[in-house]
């Protein structure tokens, strides 16, 4: 090994070190967190195609998780914010404690931007992180709700609204009688269960959701390696998915199960939500396919 390749990695090392201080000097009751001898960091970048500006209020947030098992909510391992967020492309450094990785997991990154806890834009597919790979990561936002139509734009640079009145509720809580249900419509739904059974996104997919739009009666997302969209119809609990369509990629994993949702969503007719998981059922009753509110936190 040469001189100046033993540098570069001393260099890092104690970079990584002095981080690691920092972030214990940052942090007043994380003695625990503390204790560990070395802090990791993620860096990278996150920005998106459309040509709109960001309100002066916009946030931009990323986290580091653990999505080892599907059938749980992720593990988040450490986050980064901007706030307010700028414009893009957004810079962003994670640090997290080293002691927390564990052989054989899987860990993604996950970026969004919000206002006032609306979410803007989000990332829809899997970034896997920690893999060996020392390039900063580069993640590409995609739009989900708000402001102009972006067929509408032109050569123009569309603007987000300052400010929106209301709320949305708070996903990710636990169960009880006090949790607030997400709304169906702007909120983004991961799907978790197919047809009774758990499903994870194959490697480097996106995972398969679905966001049913708030000024239309529209609903777009991504089946896995396919995108989705079409219409919907809604009256009461009852709702009718109508005039589906996909792109038509051919991806090597997860194919099959692409195909499986798409015909469920052909026989929903009805839908609740219990907090935040959102459950489509057949005519009989049945629940076909269970998606959890991510993102809004």
């Amino acid at each position: 090994m040469s001189s100046h390749t033993s540098a570069v990695q001393l260099r890092g090392m104690l970079r990584s070190f002095w981080r690691g201080l920092a972030a214990c000097a940052l942090i007043s009751s994380g003695a625990q967190f503390c204790n560990s001898a070395w802090a990791g960091t993620l860096e990278g970048t996150a920005t998106y195609r459309e040509r709109i500006a960001l309100p002066p209020d916009a946030v931009f947030e990323v986290e580091l998780q653990d999505v080892s098992r599907a059938d749980t909510p992720a593990v988040v391992l450490g986050r980064s914010k901007l706030d307010p967020a700028g414009q893009p492309p957004f810079h962003f450094e994670i640090v997290y404690d080293d002691d927390a990785l564990r052989s054989g997991h899987r860990y993604t990154a996950r970026a969004s931007v919000k206002q006032q806890g609306r979410l803007l834009f989000t990332t829809d597919q899997i970034y896997p992180v920690l893999e060996g790979r020392n390039a900063p990561l580069s993640m590409l936002l995609v739009f989900i709700h708000g402001g102009p139509e972006q067929g509408s734009m032109g050569e123009g640079i569309g603007v987000l609204p300052g400010s929106n009145e209301g709320e949305l509720p708070r996903a990710g809580e636990s169960c009880g009688s006090s949790l607030a249900e997400s709304p169906l419509r702007g909120t983004y739904w991961k799907l978790v269960r197919l047809e009774g059974n758990p499903v994870a996104a194959a490697e480097k997919q996106r995972e398969a959701h679905l966001v049913f739009a708030t000024d239309a009666l529209r609903v777009a997302g991504s089946a896995g390696c396919n995108r989705v969209a079409g219409g919907f119809e809604l009256e009461g609990d009852g709702l009718r998915f109508s005039q589906m369509a996909t792109t038509m990629m051919s991806c090597p994993d997860g194919m099959d199960q692409e195909r499986r949702l798409l015909e469920a969503l052909e026989r929903v007719e009805h839908y609740r939500i219990r907090g935040s998981r959102l459950e489509l059922l057949d005519g009989t009753g049945a629940v076909i396919a269970g998606f959890d509110a991510v993102a809004l936190k």
